[in-house]
């Protein structure tokens, strides 16, 4: 009895929306104009210290949030009117969660491509005879003698201003593409928002660290646990002392990251084709495991393990594996992609199902035009947004000689993936979702084959529409539902509260593209885009509709359709199709071990000592987070000042000479 009410605390554990019918809490602009304040130092962190955002609850929004905190300890005995309250500090973390979100990966991956093509023409021929001919000069630069004061590095803050006429009108282009493709999101996640929650009472795992928060203006209940103290105490105090060790490695150290590569034991095949397969805690991570519910923990564990499996079962039988064999990187057996296309197709479709009612409401609001009762942007007006931004979407390709009907299925399925990423993130809240090289270009070339593809088109396609076949650990559109679900929570305007999003969005990609090439200038250093194997990927083997492919995309769909069937028949089944999405990827390889740690912990909590045992157990998971959080706010910001590496809880280490 007492485990059935800790599962049934934990499905309602995500704080209730609260009705409007009170009214609206204040949308007050000075929580605005602070959030946008901080947007400055977000974003420098997220582009200069990209390894301390890897992951779904990025480092810098939770260190705005801590700063704030802080302040507000002091305000709130020196002149309590200036306090921020609880829906202020919402806000603030709303906006520089969205601006971070895009100052991330998201622009990363495709600002070197806005100047290094003079540099990489010089020892690649794809680049000089077939990417710089057919990507536009609205886009990229291709003359040297516009980007030769790079070499060298040593400028500062003030020469790049200096050079904004060059590199702003190439970020503008970029920016039509990058933020339209946002707005498309914000607009889906405006019309179905109510449905995602409210009515389906997703459980938003990832939003209850700064609910907890921002509790009361930051005197809520959480920060009187001892039970979080203690746990803060002790994981801080073992942050610290691993970055003292980093830094003077006689100092002892704790090891609580990578604690042994499997892999690395196995020096011959098929077992050496495993790919990466380690043994890692990361308790960050592990901590939102406690949020989590318990089948899609062990849906995590048992489909990576599956992952691996086959991998050595495939090299068992000579086909060569290594960790991204199947992915867009590595096109093949066995067919991870297409595999997780099917799964993501019938996850949306799934979806879909379970909305069906809701989107008759929205359809018949469209038509009428109906007000919304949280006062957000009308679904008219948000499906009118929705088309106007595919249009544009469409109009990008099309300016690279892509046909019309191509791009509508290309930006449509990308959609649909953004869709399903976004509703499993609420729903299931995974520490981190990598899909690393996965994207529109292997469904839509599985489909319907390379063969008609000309040079020009691949070079466009595989350049221009990186950011939508790359990696998605910083995807935009979870965060801006995230920031509706707080919004609700605090009965705030939604109309300002889309506004906010947008204008986060603009506001965090221009800071970003700007800083970015502030370190460029800084470092001297030539940052790298992939756009080259992508399209070396289309161009080495012309061919039709790749039939096996196909087969294994309807693999990857039925799967999905019987294990919803299993759950629907007998709901306690603990394989959850979203489980398959995210382990048939690259990713979940970090931090599997720890989820596997966290169900054990969890499930013994919960047996053994009931509703209070989680209760507190979901302070103690609290305390670890605000102790990595706060221990990595400091690494990060030392690593920013003094320029020099520093001990990070991420899964990769910073760069070594590259700060």
């Amino acid at each position: 009895m007492a485990m059935k009410q800790a599962e049934e605390k934990e499905i309602t554990s995500s704080p209730s929306i609260s009705g409007y019918e009170a009214g609206f809490s204040p949308f007050r602009i000075r929580a605005v104009i602070l959030g946008f304040l901080l947007c400055i130092p977000v974003t420098y962190a997220c582009t200069n210290q990209s390894v301390s955002g890897f992951f779904s609850l990025m480092t810098a929004p939770i260190s705005a949030l801590l700063f704030c905190l802080i302040a507000n300890i002091v305000l709130r005995k020196v002149s309590p009117k200036l306090a921020l309250s609880q829906s202020d500090l919402i806000i603030i973390f709303c906006i520089t969660a969205c601006a971070g979100a895009i100052a991330g990966e998201w622009t990363e991956f495709g600002h070197a491509a806005t100047y290094n093509y003079p540099y990489n023409s010089k020892w690649s021929d794809g680049y000089k005879n077939i990417l710089s001919k057919n990507v536009p000069d609205a886009l990229v630069i291709k003359d040297f003698d516009e980007v030769k004061d790079i070499q060298g590095g040593g400028k500062d803050m003030g020469y790049v201003f200096s050079r904004l006429g060059t590199y702003l009108p190439r970020w503008a282009t970029w920016g039509g593409l990058i933020c339209t493709l946002c707005f498309a999101m914000l607009c889906l996640n405006s019309l179905m928002r109510t449905a995602w929650c409210e009515r389906e009472r997703l459980t938003f795992p990832l939003i209850q660290l700064p609910i907890a928060m921002c509790e009361k203006g930051g005197a809520g209940g959480m920060w009187k646990s001892k039970y979080m103290w203690i746990a803060f105490a002790v994981m801080f105090g073992i942050d610290m002392l691993n970055g003292l060790n980093y830094l003077y490695p006689s100092l002892p150290a704790i090891p609580v990251k990578t604690l042994f590569f499997i892999d690395q034991t196995f020096k011959e095949p098929p077992l050496s084709n495993i790919g990466d397969f380690r043994i890692s805690i990361y308790p960050f991570m592990s901590a939102i495991g406690l949020f989590i519910p318990s089948d899609l923990l062990i849906s995590i564990v048992a489909f990576f393990l599956l992952r691996k499996a086959t991998h050595v079962a495939l090299a068992a039988n000579g086909i060569p594996q290594s960790t991204f064999s199947g992915t867009g990187l590595l096109p093949g057996p066995p067919y991870f992609d297409e595999q997780t296309w099917g799964a993501v197709i019938a996850m949306f479709l799934g979806a879909l199902w379970v909305s069906r009612e809701y989107l008759r409401d929205v359809w018949s609001d469209i038509k009428t035009g109906s007000r919304s009762a949280d006062g957000g942007v009308t679904h008219r007006w948000a499906f009118i947004g929705l088309i106007a931004s595919f249009v544009v979407l469409v109009g990008y390709g099309v300016w690279g000689n892509l046909p019309i009907p191509y791009m509508i299925f290309y930006i449509a399925l990308f959609l649909v993936f953004s869709v399903v990423l976004t509703r499993i993130r609420a729903q299931l809240g995974p520490p981190t979702h990598e899909f690393a090289f996965f994207g529109s270009n292997s469904i839509m070339h599985r489909f319907m084959g390379t063969k008609w593809i000309s040079d020009g088109q691949a070079a466009y396609v595989s350049q221009v529409f990186l950011v939508m076949n790359r990696i998605y650990r910083n995807h935009p559109m979870p965060y801006q539902l995230e920031s509706m679900k707080l919004g609700m929570g605090e009965r705030l305007n939604q109309k300002k509260m889309f506004l906010a999003i947008a204008a986060a969005t603009v506001v965090g990609y221009f800071l970003a593209q700007f800083f970015l090439q502030v370190k460029v200038y800084r470092t001297g250093a030539i940052g790298w885009t992939e756009a080259l194997p992508y399209m070396e990927n289309i161009l080495r083997d012309r061919k039709g509709p790749d039939i096996t492919g196909i087969v294994m995309t309807i693999a990857g769909f039925a799967i999905v359709m019987i294990l919803d069937a299993i759950r629907f028949k007998f709901p306690g089944f603990p394989l959850h199709p979203a489980g398959y999405v995210l382990s048939m990827n690259y990713g979940v390889d970090y931090y599997w071990f720890g989820m596997l740690v966290a169900l054990l912990i969890k499930n013994f909590v919960q047996r053994y000592y009931g509703l209070n045992g989680y209760d507190k157990l979901r302070q103690v998971a609290f305390g670890i987070l605000i102790g990595e959080y706060a221990a990595e706010t400091i690494w990060m910001t030392m690593a920013l000042i003094t320029k020099q590496s520093t001990y990070t809880i991420s899964f990769n280490d910073r760069s070594l000479g590259g700060q």
